[in-house]
């Protein structure tokens, strides 16, 4: 079941199945990388300095195009870096 949660930004397929398994049960497992993926950007682009991952925000999924079993701390900071690179080249 894929994640219900909007994405104004959504990685394609490549750079989903580029980040890590990961599978620990508390700390992203079955949670999605689009949405982590966004809230990394969001951050990135508004320059937070004190960034924090939510894993209890992001949306449930068990969808391959959500980042099924990848790791959504890699997703984060893959949005935080694009954001930072955003803001810098807008």
């Amino acid at each position: 079941m894929p994640c219900t949660n909007p994405h104004s930004r959504t990685l394609d397929e490549t750079q989903l199945t580029n980040l890590s398994r990961h599978q620990m049960h508390e700390h992203g497992r079955h949670k999605c990388c689009q949405c982590a993926y966004n809230s990394g950007y969001d951050q990135g682009f508004a320059l937070q300095e004190s960034i924090r991952l939510d894993i209890d925000a992001l949306g449930d999924s068990q969808a391959g195009a959500d980042g099924r079993h990848r790791s959504v701390h890699q997703a984060f900071a893959l949005g935080y870096s694009h954001g930072i690179r955003d803001y810098i080249n807008q």
